[in-house]
């Protein structure tokens, strides 16, 4: 971390241009996204009626994947309903202040990938090196699909004042959110 330090300091000093400050952020995505193995989910059921829960998670061709069973309630709610969001947040205990966590948002569009295909076989290969063997056993249940989370536009948040919107399939292309607060 203290790299992006000394890189944000460069970058504020005029040392470094947009485009190598954009592939610095995009590292630092990317890093965040690697040191998580679960994500939390929002869906909305039938009834518009929001619920937030987790899974365990593959980041794969610029997409979230999560094997989740059709038992659970998000389950339900994406199969009535594919948009969702999806968050990675910094732990609280390294937080250095709870107001600022580190965290990354997407909307997103959830979609079954059916078990006969070649995608299936990849993601899950992948899900059990990266989530261990308990895949293994859950992907043979008819009750679990493993879910594509297809991101489009989402927000990278490190800190005050440094909130960046960012697109899923070039992450290197951020936009800097600069507005100030204003105070009451």
């Amino acid at each position: 971390m203290k790299q992006s330090i000394i890189n944000q300091s460069a970058l504020n000093e005029g040392i470094l241009n947009k485009s190598q400050a954009d592939l610095l952020v995009e590292a630092e995505i990317l890093d965040f996204i690697n040191g998580k193995k679960t994500l939390q989910l929002a869906t909305v059921d039938v009834k518009a009626k929001p619920n937030a829960s987790y899974a365990p998670f593959v980041y794969f061709e610029q997409s979230f994947y999560v094997l989740i069973s059709e038992l659970a309630r998000h389950t339900q709610n994406i199969l009535n309903n594919p948009n969702a969001s999806l968050m990675l947040i910094e732990e609280e205990s390294k937080a250095k202040n709870l107001y600022a966590r580190v965290r990354l948002t997407f909307d997103a569009d959830a979609m079954i990938v059916s078990r006969e295909t070649q995608q299936w076989q990849d993601v899950i290969e992948l899900m059990i090196n990266r989530l261990g063997e308990t895949v293994q056993g859950l992907s043979q249940f008819n009750d679990f699909h493993l879910v594509k989370l297809k991101v489009e536009q989402g927000l990278y948040v490190k800190g005050f004042g440094q909130a960046y919107q960012v697109l899923a399939n070039d992450l290197a292309n951020q936009t800097h959110i600069n507005k100030g607060h204003s105070s009451a």
